[in-house]
């Protein structure tokens, strides 16, 4: 991989594994605050939410977990967050890269209050389409465009769901197929990230990591 390709990896790394503009206080209140323009507060973790959550069984070969990632991305476009004004009080997150290079996974799960699940995929769906060619905090943006139907199919059972297929502006190669899915009471995201990964192979990772996703939620 070259230095500008890695570098690139890197920088789209960086918008599905940190979140701009949040904070973890120990002194905090145990649930998640939000508005519009930023998250407040991060959800504690939870160990009951990890059952939830993805494996590395769950992906195509290759895949093993990362300890790299602590928050994960909510975010679409600069200060337009996916779970803003929603109540959570918990969350769960993991993350895989593959070898060989060129692919990741991140999935994050937030148990929301009332119907934060649905809302949160409601908003989503939301920033999916105006945050299209907008740039985020670090100035990367995707164009967003739907998924294939296979893909979306893969999505059957949530109860709810929001999904696209990203492609970033000025660096054609890299590109990200992200779907937002609720069960219950519980919201989750899942990315699918991809350095010169061809658009079948992306598509077929991310019909298993969603499908799996969408089985674990129940």
């Amino acid at each position: 991989m070259s230095y500008r390709r890695g570098r690139a990896f890197a920088v789209a790394a960086s918008l599905l594994f940190a979140v701009a503009g949040c904070s973890d206080d120990d002194d905090a209140d145990t649930t998640t605050t939000t508005t519009r323009a930023s998250t407040s507060t991060i959800a504690p973790d939870d160990p009951t939410l990890e059952p939830l959550l993805l494996t590395a069984d769950d992906l195509t070969e290759g895949f093993a977990p990362t300890e790299d990632v602590a928050e994960t991305v909510t975010t679409f476009c600069a200060g337009q967050d996916a779970a803003a004004g929603l109540r959570a009080d918990g969350r769960a997150i993991v993350a895989f890269t593959r070898t060989p290079a060129g692919a990741s996974v991140i999935e994050v799960v937030f148990r929301f209050e009332d119907d934060g699940a649905q809302a949160f995929v409601d908003q989503a769906a939301e920033l999916l389409r105006s945050c299209s060619d907008v740039p985020d905090a670090t100035g990367l943006a995707f164009t967003y465009e739907p998924l294939t139907d296979d893909v979306v199919d893969a999505l059957a059972d949530a109860d709810h769901s929001a999904s696209a297929f990203g492609t970033s502006v000025g660096a054609g190669n890299l590109t990200v197929e992200i779907a937002a899915l609720a069960a219950g009471d519980v919201g989750a995201l899942v990315a699918v990230l991809g350095l010169d990964e061809p658009r079948a192979d992306l598509d077929e990772l991310a019909a298993t990591a969603f499908q799996s996703a969408t089985a674990r939620l129940g």
